[in-house]
């Protein structure tokens, strides 16, 4: 179900400029954060390249 919220234009650009980077849309790379964020904090003891490498393999529904 989406939802309309509020973010900070300065997390909007920035996420516009590294999505376009890596081939996503400013709301799918805040999105990626997200997941990454959730990820790394119920596994703090994983890497940041061993959380990418599981966002990676996973399906976006984290």
């Amino acid at each position: 179900m989406s939802k309309v919220i509020r973010l900070s234009q300065n997390l909007v650009m920035h996420a516009r400029r590294v999505g376009r980077l890596e081939g996503r849309l400013p709301f799918q790379q805040i999105e990626h954060w997200t997941r990454l964020g959730k990820l790394a904090e119920n596994n703090l003891e994983l890497t940041g390249q061993m959380l990418l490498d599981i966002l990676n393999t996973q399906s976006p529904e984290l």
